[in-house]
C-alpha cells in the first residue's frame, strides 16, 4: 500500500499530459466560431488540465511542508483544493469570455470558494 500514492501521482501526470495534448489540439484545431462546441471543449479540457496540475503541485507542496512524509490525507486535501483552484481559474476565464468579469466578481468568487472549502473541510 505504500506505493499507492505513486500510482495516484503517475495517473495524474499521465492525465496532465493527455489533457495538455487535448487542450493544445482544441486551441489549434477548433475555431471559436463553432459556438458551444469550441468553447465547451476548451473549458472542459482546461479544467481537467488545471485539476491535474494543481493537485500535483499541492501534493508536493504539502509533502515538503510535512517533512517529506507521504500522508494519504495530503492526497485528499490536495485533490479537493486542486479542484477548487481549477474551478476558480476556469470560472474566471468563462466570465471573461462572456465579458462579465470585474475585479469584485473575481474577489467574491474567490471568497465563496474559500468559504466552500472551509465548510467542507474534513475533520482531522
Amino acid at each position: 500500500m505504500s506505493l499507492a500514492w505513486r500510482k495516484y501521482i503517475n495517473f495524474l501526470l499521465s492525465g496532465l499530459v493527455v489533457f495538455g495534448a487535448v487542450l493544445i489540439f482544441v486551441v489549434f484545431s477548433l475555431a471559436p466560431d463553432k459556438g458551444y462546441l469550441g468553447f465547451g471543449s476548451f473549458f472542459i479540457s482546461l479544467f481537467l488540465f488545471l485539476l491535474c496540475l494543481f493537485t500535483i503541485l499541492g501534493f508536493y507542496a504539502r509533502r515538503r511542508i510535512s517533512n517529506n512524509e507521504v500522508l494519504y490525507y495530503n492526497l485528499r486535501t490536495a485533490f479537493r483544493q486542486g479542484t477548487i483552484a481549477a474551478l476558480y481559474a476556469t470560472l474566471i476565464m468563462v466570465m471573461q469570455a462572456a465579458r462579465l468579469l470585474t475585479w469584485w466578481d473575481a474577489i467574491l468568487l474567490g471568497l465563496a470558494l474559500i468559504f466552500f472549502d472551509v465548510f467542507f473541510r474534513e475533520k482531522k
